[in-house]
């Protein structure tokens, strides 16, 4: 068997277990609360990134979250993205603009996965656009916040 073939095989099983009833069944929708919250929690970034708020950034994580960015570097716990965040602010200042599109999520008991893009600006002319995959997790007192982290690059 060629490699080609392998790859076309392991396309089709890939397809039937994305498009399983099994797989459909356990995703729903959002629940009204968590959409709210999941979109505040966008909102504190675009704030965070404007006003130069590493903190309120920070809060929007879970203690052991994982944060990457779209070169790979990943940041693990709390106080190690809020630190990231501080480097990032202490080297280019607050953005003068920023803003987060939520373009779908899933429900999947205590975690919702989101996918979307942000982009901020700098008035040094730098520039960020990424597509984002986030894993939001339901705390026990139930208060959603980021789990996992992905910036994905534009291509």
């Amino acid at each position: 068997m060629n490699n080609e073939r392998y790859k076309r095989l392991g396309r089709v099983g890939m397809a039937l277990l994305l498009f399983s009833p099994v797989c459909f069944a356990q995703n729903r929708a959002i629940e009204p609360d968590a959409r709210g919250q999941i979109d505040a929690g966008n909102h504190a970034w675009v704030d965070g990134m404007k006003m130069g708020n590493a903190a309120q950034i920070a809060a929007t994580y879970t203690e052991d979250a994982v944060d990457c960015t779209s070169r790979g570097e990943c940041s693990r716990g709390r106080s190690s993205i809020e630190q990231h965040f501080k480097d990032q602010i202490r080297m280019l200042g607050p953005a003068q603009s920023a803003s987060v599109t939520s373009i779908g999520a899933v429900q999947q008991g205590t975690f919702i996965y989101e996918w979307g893009h942000a982009e901020a600006a700098w008035g040094n002319g730098k520039k960020m656009v990424d597509r984002y995959l986030t894993a939001w997790r339901r705390d026990p007192d139930g208060r959603w916040r980021i789990f996992r982290n992905m910036a994905i690059p534009q291509d």
